[in-house]
């Protein structure tokens, strides 16, 4: 039986092609709003425009795909400074380099990370915390993996200290019930980053002697595409703000375009990258997110995952 991944990759390939009215670009037009729910006074555009500093945490190197247009604009059109905290190194992926992956997957990927962070003009942390390998079915529960992550070391400690020393005005992840994939690495991403964020405003907590730092805005990015909804495997809403990825982030060049030229250096990835270049058009044109706050809000990395249940 052909599995889930495979089944997914075959279906949203199908599914760029066609064009429904009402589904594709649906998430066009939203006000943006608050985490409260209130009209937001000024969209991310206009943050971003007034220098704020950005940073994008996630769990492996290629994940800035799915918000690459919206990193593009603060860093390449806006020229602010970026960040990109990475918790893991890759190697439980492929390998797609005709010429292999010597030494060793991992070495490679860091390696096609850095090239993508000097691409986006953005300062890059790499952790090397353990990556579930391929299958998807055989991927442990989210909470099993974060048992795995506390062994090695202290992620949300890392990342506290990651935003105290970068001080950034807003933070991006992935959104952390399904995250863009259904991956559960991509989900702990998020819940520490969300985590994270309120403990790096707290002055009590110790983070290697760095002063606390508040974020002004943390966004959960949300995969949409029209196809995904339909089979119950996109992000849930609600949405709160969309981006425009037509905007520039160079003269003739739009923020979706930079994103996606920009993933031909994840070679190793290219079974994946080639399919985010094939839609780009169609499902990372506007790239959807919820505002939240993470100061009312607990998004446990360790909460336990029920039989059966997402992550």
């Amino acid at each position: 039986m052909m599995n889930r991944r495979k089944f997914l990759k075959g279906a949203i390939v199908a599914g760029a092609a066609v064009t429904l009215p009402g589904l594709v670009g649906a998430s066009c037009g939203h006000v943006a709003r608050r985490a409260d729910g209130t009209p937001e006074t000024q969209p991310v555009d206009a943050f971003l425009a007034g220098g704020a500093r950005v940073m994008w945490v996630a769990a492996h190197p290629d994940d800035e795909c799915f918000g690459g247009s919206l990193l593009a604009r603060a860093s390449i059109h806006y020229r602010n400074p970026l960040a990109m905290v990475i918790l893991t190194r890759g190697d439980g992926g492929e390998c797609c380099r005709p010429e292999g992956c010597l030494p060793d997957v991992a070495t490679v990927r860091a390696a096609e990370m850095q090239q993508v962070s000097e691409r986006y003009r953005a300062g890059l942390t790499h952790f090397s915390y353990w990556n579930a390998p391929l299958p998807v079915e055989s991927f442990p529960k989210r909470h099993e993996i974060y048992a795995k992550w506390c062994q090695q070391g202290d992620p949300v400690g890392d990342v506290v200290a990651s935003i105290r020393r970068f001080k950034p005005d807003l933070v991006l992840t992935f959104d952390h019930v399904h995250g863009g994939t259904g991956h559960p690495e991509h989900q702990l991403a998020s819940r520490i980053a969300t985590t994270a964020v309120k403990l790096a405003a707290d002055p009590g907590v110790v983070a290697g002697g760095l002063m606390a730092h508040r974020v002004e805005r943390t966004y959960h990015l949300l995969n949409r595409f029209w196809l995904l909804r339909m089979l119950g495997q996109a992000d849930p809403g609600p949405v709160t703000e969309t981006f425009d990825a037509s905007l520039p982030a160079v003269p003739g060049v739009s923020c979706a375009d930079f994103m996606a030229d920009a993933t031909r250096f994840h070679r190793t990835q290219e079974n994946d990258m080639g399919l985010v270049r094939k839609i780009q058009s169609s499902a990372f044109n506007d790239v959807s997110m919820r505002r939240i706050d993470p100061f009312s809000v607990t998004l446990d990395p360790a909460e336990r995952v029920l039989k059966g249940g997402m992550g």
